[in-house]
């Protein structure tokens, strides 16, 4: 699934994101340039928003 993430507007961004789902255990692949997190795990979407929103990023 597909999830855009507005806020996210650099590397660092990238970074801070992906680390926060890594701890979770979530695989995903981040694209910088149209602001998208595909969780590669249906089962995974709710706990991926949920890392997403406490790494205190939007979802859209």
């Amino acid at each position: 699934m597909k999830l855009t993430v507005k806020d996210m507007t650099c590397n660092h961004c990238v970074a801070k994101i992906q680390k926060a789902l890594l701890v979770s255990g979530i695989q995903s692949k981040i694209d910088l340039a149209d602001k998208s997190v595909t969780i590669l795990k249906d089962s995974d979407v709710e706990a991926a928003k949920a890392a997403i929103k406490n790494a205190g990023y939007t979802l859209s």
